[in-house]
């Protein structure tokens, strides 16, 4: 069973190689990109902390957005 950074790798190879045989320079730039995220992704997967050599899950990592309020004009300073 291959690994998933190994899957991720396999195609990216897969769109720079449909890149590289097509001759549509839109194509060939989308393509570009997708193997281009395809390979960041397998990066992520090849974490060197010891959970992920250990087989663990890698941890979810979420980022929190601060909204803007809006003014409260009835307020006095």
């Amino acid at each position: 069973m291959t690994s998933r950074g190994d899957e991720y790798r396999r195609r990216a190879k897969t769109c720079f190689d449909a890149a590289h045989a097509t001759e549509n320079q839109q194509t060939r730039a989308a393509l570009l990109r997708l193997a281009e995220d395809w390979l960041r992704m397998a990066e992520g997967w090849d974490d060197p902390h010891p959970a992920a050599a250990a087989g663990q899950a890698h941890p979810i990592v979420q980022q929190q957005q601060q909204q803007i309020q809006p003014k409260d004009d009835k307020k006095k300073d």
